[in-house]
């Protein structure tokens, strides 16, 4: 996530004249900011000159037990100290006196849960620092780059697939907070949420979350949006997609896999109807990235994949020139997403069961 370097602790000491540990037996502790030392922000904002940190209270126990909780999948004891801030209005990590430091604003983050609606923003925030330390990134020297952030995100979203989030809780901080503009420092925000996504799923590949017991060789299309709801899309009609045409029975395509690894790899599948599939494989299931055609070679559907159904976000293209981009579950349009009519009128909504909610 967004993360401005070049800010640095130069003491934690109120005044040179106490020689005293780290944040040792004060309430508060003033951090006056000068040049040096490396800061993760995951804002990328501009830390107070003066940051009072409160090392000793409730909410810095809890943040503690958060930082454990990341920790426990990958299997790590806490050698962070994790310290409140309170005017800060960020998240961030640095290195004081070769002691790792993850400092927080426990208004930020309580203000990021609240407008998310779930606790996930937080954790992420807390993940994304934590893989800045595991990663090496604030003892280079080398200040903030995009490529720390790309790796920081990534570690981000394979943890909080071990901890149980879904892919949309995973991307849900940076979505809310990331910049639309990529800086010196920080990718724009897509190339994050894409970072996340590809530690999500890397996770996934090798820790599935559940398997359906039934698998169907090739996923449904999904269903037009209902135009008989009264929603949005109510005035327009929806054509139904038609059926992929046949081919001739005397064509002797070959039917299965026909290039690569269908088993448990990359390769390209052909079914009995002329269509294909081309992408990532597990245990012989379309599983990860990978794109569907119809019999006539046109794409049919470009994106995720879980258990041989259309799964995270994927892009589908209908016969009928219709397209929807957005999220899926169980081959449904499912979350946020748009669908755009062949003539170039739109329903940007949230989806369930293929149908617009909002």
């Amino acid at each position: 996530m967004p993360v401005r370097a070049a800010l640095a602790l130069s003491s934690v000491f109120l005044t040179t004249a106490f020689a005293v540990p780290l944040f040792a037996q004060t309430p508060t502790t003033t951090l006056p900011f000068a040049s040096g030392a490396f800061i993760c922000s995951y804002t990328g904002g501009k830390v107070s000159p003066d940051v009072i940190c409160s090392p000793t209270t409730s909410s810095n126990r809890h943040a503690e037990n958060v930082v454990d909780r990341i920790l426990k999948p990958i299997g790590l004891m806490r050698n962070f100290k994790v310290i409140e801030c309170s005017n800060t209005d960020n998240c961030f990590a640095t290195v004081l006196k070769g002691q790792r430091f993850i400092v927080y604003d426990g208004a930020f983050m309580a203000q990021i849960e609240e407008e998310t609606e779930t606790d996930w923003s937080a954790i992420s925030i807390m993940a994304h620092e934590i893989g800045h330390h595991l990663q090496g990134h604030t003892i280079d020297g080398r200040g903030g780059q995009p490529i720390k952030e790309i790796e920081a995100d990534k570690f981000s979203g394979f943890v909080l697939h071990q901890l149980g989030a879904s892919l949309e809780d995973a991307t849900v901080a940076v979505r809310a907070l990331g910049d639309e503009h990529a800086t010196s420092t920080h990718p724009a925000k897509p190339a994050r949420v894409e970072a996340i996504r590809k530690g999500w799923l890397e996770a996934e590949a090798m820790y599935p979350k559940s398997r359906t017991v039934i698998k169907t060789p090739t996923a449904m299309a999904p269903k037009p949006i209902n135009t008989s709801s009264g929603s949005v899309a109510a005035a327009r009609p929806v054509v139904t997609p038609t059926k992929a045409p046949s081919q001739p029975s005397g064509n002797r395509t070959t039917v299965g896999c026909v290039s690569g690894d269908c088993e448990d790899g990359t390769g390209v599948f052909v079914y009995p109807t002329r269509e294909r599939y081309a992408g990532e494989f597990e245990e012989g299931d379309k599983h990860g990235e990978g794109i569907e055609y119809y019999a006539d070679g046109k794409v049919k559907y470009k994106g995720n994949f879980r258990d041989n159904l259309r799964s995270d976000y994927g892009v589908y293209y209908y016969r009928n020139g219709d397209k929807y981009a957005g999220w899926f579950k169980n081959n449904m349009p499912n979350g946020k997403g748009i669908y755009y009519f062949a003539d170039g009128d739109k329903v940007e909504a949230t989806f369930k069961n293929g149908q617009p909610v909002q």
